[in-house]
């Protein structure tokens, strides 16, 4: 059953906005979390305002209409193509996240040089480039690993197949603290469809109006033996891992699954989410 006219009016008094857009947003990332995985919520609160004001990840908000911070996600350009890379820098890269995780279980550290340590390891999650001053800041470095790990990411392009061009969903992340919130609203499809559906979609398309875009594609990170997330973004967000496609794996686990979709597509199925909004009784 479609939408509900009072449903429509909830999501339609929910509204989206660039991190950057309004100076009280920097105040208010402060109390978002996520109780699943706060290093992403951590993002939000540390280095994303920036990055969205220098345009090399687009951050986004979704509010309701008292302005409380109910989700965030984040987009910016990518390609895939029909090859995958070299896994020997793929398994140094995860041999520096794991490193980085051992060197945050130190309770001698500082504020200061654990902050160096998260901020790096985002990096390496979301492959936002890493330059050999950030490596020099990571304390009681592994001077080997670092070596090595130098090499490989000074080497030449690697040459590969046919590309194609995509948006990255990079971050996808409930605010847990405004769980009640979301709840009151009563609506029968989960948050993160809705915030997908509803937002990230018209954004993507919005984009295909300029530049071309065959696909949409991210990372199902920390996937468990039952494969949840994996499962949520396949059933609910209609991403799969048909083969078909490579794009660089996941840096700080090898076992994120990499997942994409036709943008072609995305518009008959935003449609077709509204319109079966309501399961049949």
């Amino acid at each position: 059953m479609r939408i509900t006219k009072e449903q429509k009016r909830i999501l339609d008094s929910l509204r989206c906005e660039r991190l950057s857009s309004d100076e009280i947003n920097m105040r208010q990332v402060d109390s978002f979390c996520n109780y699943r995985n706060d290093s992403i919520a951590g993002v939000l609160r540390n280095e994303a305002y920036s990055e969205d004001e220098h345009g090399s990840v687009a951050y986004y908000v979704v509010k309701d209409e008292n302005g409380e911070m109910l989700f965030f996600f984040s987009l910016k350009n990518g390609m895939l193509y029909d090859q995958h890379l070299d896994e020997k820098t793929i398994k140094l890269l995860k041999q520096l996240y794991d490193y980085l995780e051992q060197l945050n279980a130190d309770v001698d550290l500082t504020d200061e040089e654990r902050q160096v340590i998260e901020s790096v390891k985002e990096k390496v999650r979301s492959r936002k480039g890493l330059t050999k001053a950030e490596l020099e800041r990571i304390p009681n470095k592994n001077a080997k690993l670092l070596e090595d790990l130098e090499q490989e990411l000074n080497k030449n392009i690697t040459h590969v197949g046919r590309t194609y061009s995509g948006v990255e969903l990079v971050h996808f992340c409930a605010n847990t603290a405004t769980d009640e919130t979301w709840r009151s609203f009563n609506l029968p499809q989960a948050r993160g469809a809705v915030v997908f559906w509803q937002f990230v979609v018209p954004i993507i398309l919005k984009v295909r109006e300029y530049v071309g875009c065959e696909y949409v594609f991210l990372f199902a990170a920390d996937i468990s033996k039952e494969l949840t997330l994996e499962e949520y973004y396949n059933v609910f967000m209609g991403f799969a891992d048909e083969g078909a496609m490579a794009t660089a794996k996941p840096l700080y686990d090898l076992s994120c699954k990499f997942m994409y979709q036709e943008a072609e597509t995305l518009q008959q199925r935003r449609e077709e989410f509204f319109e079966n909004f309501n399961s049949d009784e």
